[in-house]
């Protein structure tokens, strides 16, 4: 599809699987470590590990909102947007935090059935699916999409990608189990844009982006022109630092809360129980929770190793990118592994 005039790209000329993979060859750029604070030969060891990896465009590490280190390769750059896939939920957990600071939302307890009115479904079960059960990937519709990758190519090749949900299989009572099927989470895109007046893209640009500095960003949109929810959001590795760094402030950038401080602690705290990712132990609002040495962390994740990983204890944010198209979902999930194994056993520990 083409681009639309709020400067976001059609959803999916091309199907792909959901998000698990890192990177060499291609030029390299570094930074050296101005910031301090993290052991430098354990930086060195993490950056020359990674720099073994065939895919990997950017790994940048921050802490206490300055960066320590920064390589870019294989075409990455600091500056050079890349789609971070399913990391876009996680952005758009935050924009649904400010939606309800705003009064757009009233609460997380708010049905689709209310929400979407004709765009909602017509059976009284799914109609009572709320806004939390759809952060949480609790809604009880749709298969798991982390065992059938298949699911989100089923989802995307639908000739509309919100009536696609409804027309899926009520598996679980809402609230009870955690099933990762983005096709339901994408409906969050529709309740924003309805509730808020404006596209997700432009609410994003307007509440979010604007004042970190980040300004607008390319945002594939679904058949109805409704901004992909679950994928397609594309960002510069700047920009994931930005967003890191926000969380790690409690909401704060630039002296404002741009997000409700409660809304970052309820988002990246365990709200369901999940084993179904390495170091992911839980879900929140649309971000993965864990520990590792020793620290608690969240963190963003998509497919094929798009990472914003947030370790508040010891004031660290990691992001990290990878080449994914058209690397298969074996290497991808491959490279997704290798990419957060860096960053969870060589650099948060050198901290």
């Amino acid at each position: 599809m083409s681009m639309n005039g709020c400067g976001c790209l059609g959803l999916i000329g091309a199907t792909t699987v959901l998000g698990l993979a890192i990177g060499c060859g291609g030029s390299s750029s570094a930074s050296p470590s101005p910031g301090g604070g993290g052991t430098t030969a354990a930086l060195d060891a993490a950056y020359a590990f990674a720099r073994q990896q065939v895919n990997l465009t950017s790994l940048v590490v921050a802490h206490d909102g300055v960066i320590d280190r920064q390589e870019y390769s294989n075409g990455g750059g600091a500056d050079t947007p890349q789609d971070i896939r399913s990391g876009t939920k996680s952005v758009v957990s935050l924009l649904v935090g400010i939606a309800l600071d705003r009064g757009c939302l009233r609460s997380l307890d708010q049905t689709v059935g209310e929400l979407l009115g004709p765009l909602g479904p017509s059976d009284p079960a799914r109609a009572a699916v709320t806004v939390r059960h759809l952060l949480t990937m609790s809604s009880g519709i749709g298969g798991d999409e982390l065992a059938d990758v298949g699911e989100y190519n089923r989802w995307a090749a639908a000739p509309n990608q919100v009536a696609y949900v409804w027309d899926q299989p009520l598996l679980a009572p809402p609230g009870t189990r955690f099933s990762y099927f983005s096709a339901a989470y994408h409906v969050l895109s529709p309740i924003l844009t309805r509730a808020c007046g404006l596209s997700t893209a432009d609410f994003a640009r307007d509440s979010l982006f604007g004042p970190l500095g980040i300004g607008s960003r390319q945002w594939e949109v679904d058949r109805q022109d409704y901004n992909n929810a679950a994928a397609g959001l594309r960002l510069t590795p700047m920009d994931m630092v930005a967003i890191g760094n926000l969380v790690l402030a409690g909401g704060q950038a630039g002296g404002r809360q741009v997000v409700p401080a409660s809304w970052i602690r309820d988002a990246t705290r365990t709200q369901m129980a999940t084993s179904a990712q390495a170091y992911a132990s839980g879900y929140g609002f649309g971000w993965w929770t864990g520990q590792t040495a020793g620290s608690d962390f969240t963190f963003a994740n998509g497919f094929g190793g798009q990472f914003i990983v947030v370790v508040p204890r010891v004031g660290l944010v990691v992001t990290a990118t990878n080449r994914w198209q058209g690397v298969g979902s074996a290497v991808a999930a491959a490279q997704w592994m290798a990419t957060l194994d860096i960053i969870m056993r060589r650099i948060v520990p050198a901290y």
